[in-house]
């Protein structure tokens, strides 16, 4: 070797070792980099749940989220999980509604995280017992709640007034309340008394049953709509209508004319707080009050969607759950609270929370009743959502006067009965 080759070694040598670095380099960088595909429901949802993503991909730029379109409702973001699964590609995370979550159980969908939460102290991260019950199916922790809400009564404090109401201290049963809105719905041919939504699901319903203190199914297996305190929870339903002054019309039409003014009471999910502040506006004063009682210890029931991963690889998985605890996490959480009125799963929002709360009280009138909160109940087996839409189906039909409260609650029986499936 001449002394001419032992000096160009050296740079050929690095050359080589340069060339041979990139080369090495960028399988690295690809598979460091981790795509998630995600699906939620409710469209309204889309720009908080974004900005949730943006954030978190801006702390994990390894990290990319893309949403699917989002459904209408939690049924119909189960059935396209569930054909997307059939064929083979199910989005990575879901959104699913807690009451539907034992249905990707039982279709063996969803896998417990045991792998990933593996030396996660949760209490430490602000996840209490009961909130992680929220996403365990016979004991198995498959999931996280992304948000949970109850019921309340929203309600025109102008109107209420007028009525000869204190707007300060609501009525606490339905007799009261129902009493309040017929006055209210006495106002004048401008004015309605009260519309008690049924929402796109059966959970409404659930929450009728609550203020009586049952579940849909009893603890002796009975199904509530068969019982004495099933039919009196129905019958609240029919006299909001007969009695109260309920028109027999959408959600979106009711919710407008509180918009205007010209409804008293209205009842719907604590999520769409933060919508009657931007569309009421400073127009006229308005209140959010706890769920009015029918037996001596009415409950609420409480509901929201809980996140889980769909994915089996390995990589994703923990990706998936490093933006789960994003998104549960305190800061996310106090986010989501100020953006709809959900309230915030985790307990170190509590603090982020606290001058928010003090200014904008009606934004903590559902957490302020989770002491009478009842789960959001979930049938037996994988028939949910067929059983959700009998119950709809037959509750219209009394709201419409087609149906009265004890046929529906006789139909609603039969129709459940054979659908409900038992070990």
């Amino acid at each position: 070797m001449t002394s001419k080759d032992r000096k160009a070694n050296p740079m050929k040598r690095l050359l080589a070792s340069l060339a041979l670095t990139g080369i090495l380099a960028m399988p690295a960088v690809a598979a460091d980099q981790v795509d998630l595909t995600v699906l939620h429901a409710w469209p309204q949802h889309a720009k908080w749940e974004k900005e949730i993503a943006k954030r978190f991909m801006a702390d994990h730029p390894n990290v990319h989220i893309t949403f699917q379109a989002p459904s209408v409702d939690y049924g119909e973001g189960l059935v396209s999980v569930i054909r997307q699964n059939m064929a083979g590609d199910p989005p990575d995370v879901f959104m699913v509604g807690s009451h539907l979550l034992p249905n990707l159980v039982t279709r063996g969908i969803v896998q417990p995280l045991d792998d990933v939460m593996q030396g996660k102290d949760m209490e430490k991260l602000g996840y209490t017992e009961n909130v992680l019950k929220l996403g365990q199916v016979n004991g198995k922790q498959y999931g996280l709640p992304w948000t949970d809400s109850t019921t309340v009564m929203f309600y025109n404090k102008d109107l209420v007034k007028k009525a000869g109401g204190d707007p300060d201290n609501m009525p606490t049963t339905w007799d009261g309340t129902i009493a309040l809105a017929k006055k209210i719905n006495a106002l004048g041919s401008d004015t309605h008394g009260i519309y008690y939504t049924l929402g796109d699901d059966d959970w409404m319903v659930q929450n009728l049953l609550a203020t009586n203190g049952i579940y849909p199914v009893t603890k002796d297996g009975k199904i509530a709509f068969s019982t004495d305190k099933g039919k009196k929870a129905i019958e609240v339903f029919q006299r909001l209508i007969q009695d109260a002054g309920q028109q027999p019309i959408a959600d979106k039409a009711a919710r407008q004319e509180m918009y205007a003014g010209k409804l008293g009471i209205y009842f719907n999910s604590a999520a769409v707080v933060r919508s009657f502040d931007r569309e009421i506006g400073d127009r006229f004063p308005w209140g959010a009050a706890q769920m009015p009682s029918l037996g001596e210890k009415g409950n609420v029931a409480s509901g929201g969607m809980g996140v889980v991963v769909l994915s089996k690889d390995p990589a994703k998985r923990k990706a998936a759950f490093d933006y789960i605890l994003y998104g549960t996490g305190a800061k996310s959480q106090a986010y989501i609270a100020k953006q709809t009125g959900y309230i915030p799963i985790n307990t170190g929002s509590a603090e982020l929370l606290k001058d928010f709360y003090q200014k904008n009280p009606n934004y903590k009138t559902s957490p302020n009743q989770l002491d009478r909160a009842l789960g959001w109940f979930s049938w037996p087996g994988s028939n949910g959502v067929k059983i959700s839409q009998i119950i709809m189906d037959d509750m219209t039909s009394v709201a419409n006067g087609e149906m009265t409260a004890d046929e529906a609650s006789a139909k609603m029986t039969d129709q459940i009965k054979p659908l409900i499936e038992t070990k």
